[in-house]
């Protein structure tokens, strides 16, 4: 059934005043041609779902010099319901580039506990070895002192004596430094995040996953990579949206901090058909978001990701 066509006609038109083919409109938006003809006509039963009605609307637009959000306003009971009209806030999107400086402490940091407890043992082993050092025997005269001593009334001890009584009163401290040693207690290692499938089922007719992030930073940072077109959603656990647009590769990696929610969700696919969604890399705070195996790759993905903070 084709609708009211002002809509369509509005777009069709913006398009020949910019002397543009659809083609032409196919080649920058990367929208399928049957998809555009059917913008035009108002027939938005073709198209892959009402999902995708309103992004590939505002593309269109966008690219002809219409205002997207004022058109869709104008002639949004033209277009079929969808529960995902919410603005889009950016305001938590960062989009950083592979160029960025590493901000990780170097790794000669991780060996300094190592270095002080090394020392600690050398220092230890030396003030051992001082105390229990060989002390000269002074006690064996020289000739020249045997000739003194016979001709006075002084008497010699036999030698070694007191080298032995000297060392009795050194040995006793020096046996007490070794009991003295304390062991020395190596840091805790900290444990690494781990994400893993809770659950499977559908939602809209589309695959959910449910998986469950144990996170052991104070921070969650999603990061997504791609070098393909994917539509994306990205909410939280109270269903606002902080990313909702067609995601290209020139925006990868787009990294998006949503440190302090207790839940994740994700939406994705690419446009189109055939679609793999597992061409889009998700990361969550570096740990990597498998989906599960025998997944539909021509299937918009939804996933729900519930965060366990671990101190």
């Amino acid at each position: 059934m084709v609708l009211n066509m002002e809509l369509g006609a509005k777009l069709k038109e913006a398009r020949e005043a910019k002397d543009l083919t659809l083609n032409d409109i196919q080649q920058e938006t990367k929208i399928q041609v049957r998809y555009l003809q059917a913008i035009e006509q108002n027939n938005f039963s073709i198209m892959p779902g009402s999902f995708y009605v309103r992004a590939f609307i505002k593309e269109y637009a966008t690219l002809v010099g219409l205002d997207p959000d004022q058109l869709i306003e104008e002639h949004n009971s033209e277009l079929p319901a969808t529960s995902t009209d919410t603005n889009v806030n950016y305001t938590r999107v960062q989009r950083s580039r592979k160029d960025t400086t590493s901000t990780k402490s170097p790794k000669v940091f991780s060996y300094l506990p190592t270095i002080i407890v090394a020392l600690l043992i050398v220092g230890i082993v030396f003030l051992v070895w001082f105390l229990n050092r060989e002390i000269p025997d002074d006690s064996n005269p020289s000739p020249d002192t045997e000739q003194e001593n016979t001709s006075g009334d002084e008497v010699v001890l036999p030698p070694g004596q007191d080298t032995e009584a000297d060392e009795d009163e050194e040995n006793p401290q020096g046996e007490e430094e070794n009991q003295d040693e304390a062991p020395v207690d190596e840091e805790p290692e900290t444990p690494e995040p781990t994400l893993t499938v809770e659950s499977q089922g559908t939602e809209g007719g589309n695959p959910l996953t449910t998986y469950q992030f144990v996170n052991t930073s104070d921070e969650v940072i999603v990061v997504f990579e791609s070098e393909s077109n994917h539509w994306l959603e990205v909410k939280n656990g109270e269903g606002n949206s902080l990313y909702e647009a067609m995601f290209q590769p020139t925006e990868s990696p787009l990294e998006v901090d949503m440190s302090g929610e207790q839940q994740l969700y994700f939406r994705f696919g690419e446009p189109g058909n055939p679609g793999d969604p597992g061409a889009l890399k998700i990361t969550i705070n570096g740990v990597v978001l498998e989906l599960p195996e025998g997944y539909d790759p021509v299937a918009v993905q939804r996933v729900r990701v519930n965060i366990e903070n671990q101190e």
